[in-house]
């Protein structure tokens, strides 16, 4: 269970849910609120770097970030500000760095988090098992259980019960109403009050028909299915709609001669004819036109891929950094490289050991001033040691030689 301190000034606040904690000020806790329904489910990592990050860099609150994987035994730390994560053989903080820091520890041990330098003692430590909560310090060993979410009908069935309990004192008032009526009968008074039909005002519920709702409800979707003409809008082409610097006609479907293999005079078409026009051209194999009136761009090569030792493969989409902890230090392009953990507590492998990137349909490969250097083997050939912080482009099927017996595998989407 995981402890905390309580920050009488309310200045931090840590949400605690599952095998993740995230610390952030107060002026920030409205992205904590938003963000809680997502910390529950898998590793939230990048969901919270975009939201946090969403108002550039310069506006990005301080925070710390733990997310505990039982199934890898790791635990994925990410510090920006003034705010120290510590396990048992490591202390993480973002001293000297512009963005954060992202490291990866031991998913078995203690781990703290402390803000503003140092926690307050006299404070005593507190349980939580999930929540959010004011914090000066809190430590985690485990992860916590998640509480399950309520269903959506939960609440309705909650308020259908509770709705007759109001119902229900209405009807015995009226029950002793009508007792004392026939005690009272004797008397003119009483003989009056049951006399009007008040009761009879369910007669006048009847009144007001719902029959007229139905016909607003079923009209409005009608008409609103009938507007759209996606086809239309698609094939009008966006320069040609011009003559002279003015509107040709706003109701007119124009079509670019070069856009139909030059078999059509630019002339307005009707529906029927835009879907013969595309027969024709798909039975000669001809390229299909998308939105805007340009030919459509061939497919984009399949994305390169990572073949790691276990023998899985891991994209390489942007950039990926590889090393026994691997971290971030500087980000560029404004996209974040991923971080995978190859040979963790192998002295052999560095830190941050390699990183591949994609440019274009090559993949790039950068030794990052590792201790005892990369090594490629391409297809056929001898192996070559990189020079280290020199990006080399590879070919697919290239071995990448880590040393310490670790090696990957560029391969193909």
């Amino acid at each position: 269970m995981a402890t905390y301190r309580h920050d009488s000034e309310a200045a931090w606040f840590a949400a605690v849910r599952g095998g993740v904690i995230l610390v952030v000020r107060a002026d920030a806790t409205d992205r904590l609120t938003a963000l809680w329904p997502e910390l529950g489910t898998g590793d939230p990592t990048s969901l919270v770097l975009d939201r946090l990050t969403a108002q550039g860099l310069a506006a990005t609150p301080p925070f710390a970030l733990v997310v505990r994987d039982e199934a890898a035994g790791t635990a994925r730390v990410v510090v920006r500000g003034p705010i120290s994560v510590r396990s048992a053989a490591d202390e993480i903080h973002d001293a000297g760095v512009s963005t954060w820091v992202e490291r990866v520890l031991d998913g078995s041990a203690m781990i703290e988090i402390v803000v503003d330098g140092a926690a307050d003692a006299s404070a005593p430590p507190l349980p939580v098992v999930e929540g959010v909560v004011p914090l000066r310090s809190i430590v985690s060993e485990c992860v916590e259980p998640v509480a399950p979410e309520p269903r959506p009908g939960a609440a309705a069935a909650i308020a259908a019960v509770s709705a007759p309990a109001p119902a229900s004192p209405v009807a015995p008032a009226a029950a002793p109403v009508a007792a004392p009526e026939p005690v009272a009968a004797p008397e003119p008074v009483a003989a009056p009050e049951p006399a009007p039909p008040l009761v009879r005002a369910p007669a006048p519920v009847p009144v007001p028909v719902p029959p007229p709702a139905p016909p607003a409800r079923v009209t409005a979707p009608v008409e609103l299915t009938m507007v759209p003409v996606p086809d239309e809008e698609t094939i009008a082409g966006s320069s040609s709609a011009f003559a002279g610097g003015l509107p040709a006609g706003p109701p007119s479907v124009v079509v670019a001669a070069e856009s139909v293999d030059g078999d059509h005079d630019g002339m307005t078409v009707a529906s029927i004819d835009i879907r013969r026009l595309r027969e024709e051209r798909a039975a000669r194999g001809a390229v299909a036109t998308p939105a805007g009136g340009a030919p459509a761009a061939p497919a984009a090569a399949a994305q390169a891929s990572i073949r790691m030792p276990d023998g899985t493969l891991e994209s390489i989409g942007h950039e990926v950094v590889l090393g026994r902890a691997p971290s971030v230090s500087k980000v560029s392009g404004g996209r974040i490289p991923r971080l995978i953990t190859i040979g963790l507590g192998d002295p052999d492998i560095s830190r941050s050991h390699v990183r591949l990137a994609l440019e274009g349909d090559t993949v790039v490969i950068t030794d990052l001033h590792s201790r005892n250097g990369t090594h490629v083997v391409a297809p056929g050939k001898a192996p070559v040691k990189l020079r280290s912080g020199e990006p080399t482009p590879v070919l697919t099927g290239t071995v990448v030689d880590l040393g310490g017996g670790w090696t990957i595998q560029v391969v193909g989407g």
